[in-house]
């Protein structure tokens, strides 16, 4: 207690030091004292993107999905080879993230890519329509959200169902769905996801519910007024989402309007149906956020910042979400922008293990890479 008392004060006088030496906002470097290790990697492949393809967890067993591509090196775009087919894959970690084991399942689709159909791979099976309602608490469930579609898991990931058409009463141009959902009851579930505007560009989030176990889906509210038409990059997309003991829902969401690009924070008290502005955590993240609640009740942020020097970061906050502390670098030694795309969650032991797809001057190739770190000490 003495020492985690100690470290905290000594946050505090780093943070207010920064403070004075004219810093937009208080950091601490943490790099040196993360684990840092490669979840998977491959020779001549490009790995990107664990943001669109979900991460679940039971305990130290932590399976998170991710695009595998050939590789080909770029300055200007993602270091991927778009002529050729792509698939989404898994990597599964049974102690805690410390090692990981790949898994292609014959039932995970290929990718869809947001406002870029040239891209999109030949679906190899049409979504169907759900037929039976779904346990969202069964044992070893989860479900992925892409698309127009999504997958079910009764075994924790092993094997998939689907794809099944995700329809949204209410919501009639649905965007690319990324994983966001919360379970509230055995027939009732909470997701987040974003449709295309009323200029038909990306984007706008909203949240929606079932309490039919999925077979259909209502629009709650919106999650933000409709970003700026007819303004290039306008929109409020990707969020990452927690409830709080209370009932109280905060999410963080990927803002970018046409340059400035930025991470918010809202906050619903009454079940989702009204949302407010809580924060601005970061005001120049180019990449989506990831927002967990720890055992101890903190909100922890994880995102990259792709801005030289590259790096991957996380703020943690103790009101749930309206302020938060300083700035901690995870690690800065990436060798380019394309990198990113966080998700992160928190062990038993209360480490917390963030993935992103990554590339160092070591190991060029992106490639996901998982970082250990302990926000107990802070």
């Amino acid at each position: 207690m003495k020492n985690t008392m100690i470290r905290r004060l000594l946050a505090g006088i780093l943070g207010t030091a920064a403070l004075a030496a004219g810093a937009a906002e208080p950091v601490i470097d943490l790099s040196a004292k993360t684990e840092k290790l490669v979840a998977f990697q491959e020779p001549g492949k490009f790995c990107g993107w664990p943001a669109n393809e979900g991460i679940w967890s039971w305990g130290d067993e932590i399976l998170v999905g991710f695009e595998l591509r050939d590789y080909l090196k770029s300055s200007k775009t993602h270091s991927a080879d778009y002529s050729k087919p792509g698939r989404c894959v898994l990597a599964r970690s049974l102690d805690g993230g410390r090692s990981w084991k790949l898994e292609t399942p014959e039932t995970f689709n290929r990718p869809e890519y947001i406002g870029d159909a040239s891209r999109n791979d030949r679906q190899e099976r049409p979504p169907r329509k759900l037929a039976e309602p779904l346990d969202f608490r069964a044992p070893g469930f989860a479900m992925k959200l892409r698309g127009t579609m999504f997958y079910t898991s009764a075994d924790r990931g092993r094997n998939w169902d689907g794809p099944f058409r995700l329809e949204i009463a209410g919501v009639d141009r649905l965007l690319m769905s990324r994983t966001d959902y919360i379970v509230e009851g055995p027939h009732s579930c909470m997701i987040f996801t974003s449709a295309l505007k009323s200029d038909g560009k990306s984007g706008r989030s909203l949240a929606a519910r079932t309490d039919d176990g999925g077979l259909s889906w209502k629009l709650v509210a919106w999650l933000t007024g409709e970003p700026e038409l007819g303004v290039k990059n306008s929109f409020s997309i990707m969020s990452s989402t927690v409830k709080l003991p209370d009932g109280t829902f905060v999410t963080a969401l990927r803002e970018r309007r046409n340059k400035k690009k930025w991470i918010d924070i809202r906050r619903s008290e009454d079940g989702g149906r009204t949302w407010d502005k809580a924060a601005t955590p970061s005001e120049m993240a180019w990449n989506p956020p990831s927002l967990i609640r720890l055992a101890d009740g903190r909100l922890c942020l994880t995102y990259c910042d792709r801005r030289k020097p590259y790096s991957l970061r996380a703020r943690l906050s103790r009101d749930g979400g309206r302020s938060w502390g300083p700035v901690l670098i995870l690690r800065q030694d990436a060798a380019s922008w394309d990198m990113g795309y966080v998700r992160s969650v928190q062990r038993p032991d209360g480490k917390v293990v963030t993935l992103c797809y990554y590339t160092t001057a070591e190991l060029e190739p992106q490639h996901i890479a998982a970082t250990i770190w302990n926000p107990e000490e802070l």
